[in-house]
Formats: structure tokens, sequence, C-alpha cells
């Protein structure tokens, strides 16, 4: 077993040497891609300094380069420690709902659980079948034939109208489910479903999350399981498995979902704090964020009083100045906004510290509204 360890590390060092080989920064979409990123990292997780987020930016970027290739190697489930209740979990038969999140090497955990002989199901949206349905398949049967595994397998995908009814029955009749609920499709705005979606607590900020994982626990009594995927700094992968959630006599179905849901991010957060470079969430959690809980915040930012100094400042902590398909853009950081400017505009933001008098360069009716959109401060 040393040998192969050996070799497994070996082959990550030489994923990460190809990474590192790469010039980041002349990638196209780099920067719009870690704008989006730190901006969800300084909205959720204030703590940490923006001066950090590029760093974690990178550590994201060459986790999913292990991620991938752990997914090609089937054996990487031979090196894989988990933690907490499994062996009961295994043993007892009893399908349950195991939901996680896409942190660390997370597509470990169905290639386990399938390897440890449960009937399983994998539900997805369905842009994540049609992009990566076929590779998902091609390691179960890689499974099936290097230990001749008969237990039965099958994706579904989550938007399917008929979707709740077969796992309803699927759950019913002994299949386990995995559900990354981090990533479920939702929507925003005008086109939410309230009845299908609920709003929980994650860090500074509070996110829509659809509640059909509750719901699917509650009709069908079958306890949800929280796993936490991360990797260690010696590149050991870990699954955390947790105390399962059950529904409790008396509680209804609607507080169910909420307090469940409540529960498996709550789980997930003290994970999150350990290891925040290990999640992919960052690159799109932005679009389950409440966004008239963001408007409001930002409403409690005072604007700076209009002639109180001539010399001002690009604001760099709210926005960031992109290139967008070779177009200038400015992308507010706090509500996600992006606006096409000149690049003339653009130029004169990026000199502004150097400028003694930007009112009577740019004009009084743009200046105010520079300092009123807090552009400028």
């Amino acid at each position: 077993m040393s040998n192969f360890v050996h070799r497994y590390q070996r082959e990550l060092e030489r994923c990460r040497q190809r990474f590192e080989s790469l010039d980041l920064r002349k990638e196209k979409g780099y920067l719009f891609k870690f704008t989006t990123f730190s901006a969800n990292i300084q909205n959720i997780l204030p703590e940490i300094p923006i001066d950090k987020h590029e760093g974690l930016f990178q550590e994201l970027l060459l986790q999913q380069v292990y991620t991938t290739f752990d997914q090609q190697f089937l054996s990487a489930n031979d090196l894989l420690q988990t933690k907490g209740p499994i062996r009961d979990l295994i043993q007892s038969r009893r399908p349950h709902i195991y939901c996680t999140f896409h942190l660390g090497s997370y597509r470990l955990l169905t290639s386990y659980l399938y390897r440890n002989g449960l009937d399983l199901a994998l539900l997805v949206s369905s842009g994540t079948n049609q992009g990566q349905g076929k590779e998902i398949w091609e390691t179960i049967r890689g499974l099936q034939k290097k230990h001749k595994l008969t237990n039965s397998f099958q994706i579904l995908e989550a938007e399917q109208s008929s979707s709740t009814l077969q796992i309803i029955r699927e759950l019913k009749a002994g299949t386990s489910l995995v559900i990354f609920i981090d990533g479920l499709t939702s929507t925003t705005g005008v086109n939410r479903q309230e009845d299908k979606e609920i709003q929980i607590r994650f860090g500074s900020q509070n996110l829509w999350a659809r509640k059909g994982v509750g719901f699917l626990s509650y009709v069908t009594q079958t306890p949800i399981v929280p796993v936490i995927s991360h990797r260690e700094r010696n590149l050991n992968n870990v699954l955390s498995f947790l105390d399962p959630i059950v529904p409790k006599a008396g509680v209804d179905r609607e507080t169910y979902c909420r307090l469940s849901l409540q529960s498996l991010y709550d789980s997930f957060w003290k994970f999150l704090n350990r290891y925040p470079g290990q999640w992919e969430g960052w690159n799109y959690i932005h679009r389950f964020l409440d966004q008239q809980q963001l408007e409001q915040q930002t409403d409690y930012c005072p604007s700076p009083p209009a002639r109180a100094r001539k010399r001002v400042a690009f604001n760099q902590e709210r926005y960031t100045l992109c290139d967008l398909e070779d177009a200038p853009i400015l992308f507010d950081r706090r509500l996600y906004v992006t606006y096409e400017i000149s690049p003339d505009l653009r130029d004169f933001l990026l000199q502004l510290s150097s400028i003694e008098d930007p009112e009577e360069v740019l004009g009084t009716e743009m200046f105010l509204d520079l300092l009123s959109k807090q552009i400028i401060a």
C-alpha cells in the first residue's frame, strides 16, 4: 500500500506542476471569474482579507484539477479516509439521503457508496448530466468491472417533472440517494418559486435553497445524512459522515424542511471556514443570495458628501474594473451588477488618485453620479 500511496502522490504532484506552469492571468476570462469568486467571499465570509482571495482562487483551480484526476483514478477510493458512522449506515441496508457539497474531492462520495454495494441514485441538474454524465457512468462501469459489482446505479435530473415521484419510489424500494444541495438549480428574482424554496442563513447573508431534500425525507421517513469532503494538507481525501437528520414526531413538513436545510448548511459552514479554498460554490453562490437583502445592506452604506474634498479615489472595495469580451466593464461586487463603460472612463478611474480636480475633468453631473453609486469615494 505504501508504494501505491507514493504513486498516487506523485501523480498529484505532476498535476500540480502542470498547473503551476500556466500563466493563469493570461487565461481568457480569468479576471472576471476571479472577481465573482472574490465578491462572493467578501459578501459571505468577510473575515477573510481581500488580499488573500486570489491565493484561495488559485487553490480552488488546482483543487478542481485534483478532483478530476480522482474521478478518473478508480483506486482513489482505496486511499479514502472516512469519519463518522459510515459502517453502521452501510450495514443497515436501509436507504438514506446522502447530502453533500462541492467541497474537496466531492465526486468520490458517489463512487465510494457504490463501491460499498449500495443501490444508488444520483440527483443532478440537467446541465451537470449533459456535461459530466458520460464521465460518471465511465467511473461506475470501471468500478463494476474492477470489483464485480452488481448493485444498481442511475442518474436522475432534478428539473424533470417526474423526478420527485420517481425518487420517492426508489427510496421506498431501498435505493439510496446522493444530492449535491449547493448546486441544484434554483431561481432568483421574479422567477423564484416560493413554494419550492426556503430562505436560510449562510455566513453574512441569507440564501435561497430548494426544500426538496427535506420534503423527500419527510414523506418517505428517510434519514438525511450530511457528508462533507475535504482534502488534507498531505493531499489525503477525507469523507466525514455526520449524524443523520430524521423527521421527529409532531414536527410539520414545512418546519422540518426549514430545520433540516439549516442544519445541513450549518454543518457545512464549519468545514468551509477551515477549507475555504476547496469549495467550488464560491463561483456561483451569488445566484442563490437574496437580492433584496443585498440592496438593503447597500442602502445602509452612507454616500460620501459630494464636496467634502476634491481628492477622491476609485472605490476598489466595492467595484472592480474588468474586460468582458474585450470591452471594459465595471463590476459591482456588492450587488453583482455590471456596467459597460467607455475606455476613457476606465482610464480615468485607474488614474483617479493622481488627478487634482476630478470634478472639473468629469463635469459636475458625472462626478456626482459616480459619488452617488459609490464608484468613487
